[in-house]
């Protein structure tokens, strides 16, 4: 009996034992808790700053979206702009090309106009060193002394004159009559007479004569002069002063 006595005691001692025993460890395992639950919070306080500042960045981020979306639809709308622009810019470009194409073409055609009119230094001035007698038919009168033949319109070779352009020409020629001979010269444009200087040397002396005219010629018209058939004209280019001469000259061209 008494040893149950002493028995129940040391059970509930050690019974209480295991339960401090027990309670320690709970104590352990919630101090253990609290520390990981202060570092969660502590982890978690840190992860919603983290977030926060994150979120910021994003709202930052988006924000810098928003502006650079904003001038790309300003950007567009300028270049859309400046396309149009360009296109009218073109356009007119197009337009003054042609005004500027067609204005040089009428330039182009007045300057050739006014090359094929301008004024040429046309000028001749030629006279015979001998004597000629219309023999058989009516002679062409010669000239073997060329002083002037601007603009080559004199051929040295059967002495007619051939304008080189259209336009009004003044001509000028003179012959020396002998003594007691007749001298009777046309003038010729393409085959027909135009004009005439006649005289008589007297038995005691000599005559001179000529004439002057203005012809409105076409290029290519020919003019010379011609002696008639039986008569005669004195030269002697002794003294180096023919007295036959032939002169012609372009006074504006039409």
């Amino acid at each position: 009996m008494l040893t149950l006595v002493l028995l129940v005691p040391l059970l509930l001692l050690s019974n209480a034992l295991a339960q401090v025993d027990t309670i320690s460890e709970i104590q352990k395992t919630i101090s253990v808790l609290v520390q990981r639950m202060n570092t969660a919070e502590s982890s978690l306080k840190e992860s919603q700053e983290n977030l926060v500042k994150a979120l910021q960045r994003v709202a930052v981020t988006e924000s810098k979206l928003q502006q650079a979306e904003t001038k790309l639809v300003q950007a567009n709308v300028k270049r859309v702009q400046l396309e149009s622009e360009l296109k009218a810019g073109l356009n007119d470009m197009k337009n003054v090309g042609t005004k500027n194409s067609a204005s040089i073409t009428g330039l182009t055609q007045n300057l050739s106009s006014l090359q094929g009119k301008q004024t040429r230094h046309i000028a001749f001035s030629v006279g015979r060193s001998t004597s000629l007698t219309g023999n058989s038919d009516n002679t062409v009168i010669t000239y073997d002394k060329i002083w002037l033949n601007d603009g080559n319109g004199f051929n040295k070779f059967n002495s007619y004159f051939v304008a080189p352009l259209s336009g009004v020409y003044m001509f000028t020629y003179n012959n020396l009559h002998h003594k007691g001979k007749d001298s009777y010269v046309w003038l010729m444009l393409n085959g027909k007479r135009v004009q005439c200087i006649s005289g008589y040397g007297t038995s005691s002396g000599w005559g001179m004569s000529g004439n002057v005219i203005q012809l409105k010629l076409q290029k290519g018209h020919s003019v010379w002069v011609t002696l008639q058939k039986g008569h005669f004209i004195f030269n002697n280019d002794n003294d180096g002063c023919p007295f036959s001469s032939f002169n012609g000259q372009l006074i504006y061209q039409t």
